[in-house]
């Protein structure tokens, strides 16, 4: 069961209007909210990482802090790179690119500069992080586990609008996948609602478990590049089994889900190619409607066509 015709499908419709409004508006004022919690809890959340910190001996906090500082530059890059196309652009843009797909544009044009100077950061690596271990050498200790910190404390809230942002959308999966099915699965027939496979208290369990297996895997997230696998693995794992069943339990049976479900390298692929988009901010918004509709595009593909067993 290829998945290329569902990532496709994913792409088109997390792109579509209706999608990217729906994401704006349930993305953007949940960050408003995490925000100003991380704004006023912030102290006591950099002591908290502090002391995790004071553990690592500073010659490996010297040489990671590098990567993750370098880590947030490439994201400072981004937005001022994006603010100044944008600001000095503006007219050419306005009269190229019509209102309705302005926001398409927008989308684009940030993921084509961060994969710009993601590929800048990867070429001149040793430059990059050369430059930074300079700066990092002049601080001392406490100035930079203080510094590291901080970012790990980032990190956390970062995580935290991810996992509650995911269960939001797991919430209300019905009313835009309702209209998915009525344009490209007219003759599908909902399950009944007594008969819908339970995935709410998944998710939660999966939250948990996301969160027990960051403060395990804390040493990892200061091996560079590897700690970005950790992550991405992570958000992977939030999403896998509730996103699944969210989008199966609408129109498939519990034996076709049972069926569909032993195809485990389908659905790690769905949740880490969507669990990508948490790589890059403000895009991260759409990455829980992209895994969704990757799912449901992908059980309305094959429902009908796996072997459920004889009961």
């Amino acid at each position: 069961m290829k998945t290329t015709q569902t990532i496709i499908y994913g792409i088109r419709d997390t792109l579509s209007w209706p999608v990217l409004k729906t994401a704006l508006m349930t993305g953007v004022p949940l960050a408003i909210v995490w925000f100003g919690i991380a704004y006023l809890l912030w102290q006591p959340t950099v002591a908290f990482t502090g002391m995790f910190i004071s553990w690592v001996p500073f010659s490996i906090l010297k040489a990671n802090g590098a990567f993750l500082i370098g880590g947030f530059v490439w994201f400072a890059a981004v937005l001022i790179t994006y603010a100044l196309i944008v600001s000095f652009g503006n007219v050419l843009i306005f009269r190229h690119v019509s209102a309705k797909s302005y926001n398409l544009f927008s989308i684009f044009l940030l993921l084509l500069i961060a994969l710009g100077w993601t590929l800048f950061a990867f070429l001149n690596w040793d430059m990059v992080y050369g430059e930074v271990a300079k700066v990092l050498a002049w601080f001392p200790f406490q100035t930079l586990e203080a510094g590291v910190a901080m970012m790990l404390a980032a990190l956390i809230y970062y995580n935290l609008f991810i996992v509650t942002l995911a269960i939001v959308v797991l919430m209300m999966r019905k009313s835009f996948l309702r209209h998915l099915q009525e344009r490209d699965y007219p003759n599908a027939v909902m399950v009944k609602k007594e008969e819908h496979v339970p995935f709410l208290p998944v998710a939660f369990r999966d939250a948990v478990i996301f969160f027990v297996l960051l403060v395990l895997f804390f040493p990892l997230l200061f091996v560079p590049f590897f700690n970005i696998l950790v992550q991405v693995l992570l958000w992977a794992w939030l999403i896998k089994e509730s996103y699944f069943l969210g989008a199966a339990s609408l129109y498939a049976t519990k034996a076709q889900i049972d069926a569909l479900r032993t195809h485990q390298l389908v659905l790690w692929t769905i949740a880490a190619t969507a669990s990508l988009l948490n790589l890059i901010p403000v895009i991260n918004i759409f990455a829980p409607f992209f895994a969704l509709i990757m799912y449901f595009h992908w059980v309305m593909m094959h429902k009908d066509a796996v072997t459920v067993p004889a009961s």
